[in-house]
């Protein structure tokens, strides 16, 4: 009876927090872009390179499926940002998008924010995710916005009840699960440049599967774009101001469905 009790308490712990909610902005424009240029993440973690491959392996999920968008090669926004003095996903909010169009040549931006990057592991927990936002605009105007978790748990149950059954070899059973999920940390981390490799993969096919099409395939709305950037080019040139009216987005509230594997042994 008490095996079952704290088995359903250790659940109910589990399954808590694999559902949130986040206020995000509401779209101003129901027109998806064509030509996307995928920005420097805004990284709000302490994993510098966590949040670099992150972008690549979202580029490659859009090469291997575009959905109807054209992407820029990420060295080609890189180049064309360093040339001014952008080199930071952070910095990226002291600039409008429609300044980033025109500087990018892209009516699409894709921005990024990572909110948690991040692998525990416990005597008998495990968890492996990854929490971000993207933001994707067209013409300055805002497209959508989605927050995105992925999480793989591991919750060793029968671990924690032989513990308590027989605490003089309770850290023998930890010590056991432990071994195991460092050991994956370590293949996991050879195998892709990063030991959240396979969660990063994952997000940027879930990322794809809530992303409507684009407009790659319309040469009518492509031609309408290149005048729009020229234009904006001119105006820059010729000192004229290019933002449009401040206005504020309205914000929702959205439920955000937690993706990845439970595993309970």
């Amino acid at each position: 009876m008490r095996r079952g009790v704290i088995t359903t308490i250790l659940l109910l712990i589990f399954f808590t927090g694999c559902s949130s909610r986040r206020m995000v902005r509401q779209s101003e424009t129901n027109v998806s872009p064509a030509k996307l240029a995928i920005l420097p993440i805004d990284n709000l973690t302490n994993d510098v390179s966590g949040a670099e491959v992150l972008r690549e392996v979202i580029y490659a999920a859009f090469i291997e499926n575009p959905k109807g968008y054209e992407v820029q090669p990420m060295q080609k926004t890189d180049e064309l940002l360093l040339n001014e003095g952008i080199t930071d996903g952070g910095q990226l909010s002291l600039v409008h998008p429609i300044e980033l169009s025109e500087i990018l040549g892209t009516d699409g931006l894709l921005y990024i924010k990572l909110e948690e990057l991040s692998l525990i592991t416990l005597p008998f927990y495990h968890v492996r995710k990854i929490d971000m936002t993207y933001r994707m605009y067209n013409m300055g105007k805002l497209y959508i916005e989605e927050p995105l978790v992925v999480a793989n748990r591991f919750l060793d149950i029968n671990g924690i009840l032989k513990t308590i059954d027989d605490p003089s070899n309770g850290l023998a059973y930890a010590g056991q699960g432990i071994a195991i999920h460092q050991g994956l940390r370590f293949i996991t981390a050879g195998l892709g440049k990063h030991e959240l490799r396979p969660e990063m993969g994952m997000i940027s096919l879930k990322l794809l599967k809530t992303l409507p099409i684009g407009l790659a395939g319309s040469e009518e709305y492509i031609q309408e774009v290149e005048k729009e950037i020229l234009k904006l080019r001119e105006k820059f040139k010729n000192n004229e101001n290019i933002l449009p009216d401040n206005l504020e987005n309205e914000y929702i509230e959205k439920k955000i469905i937690e993706d990845g594997i439970q595993l309970i042994n």
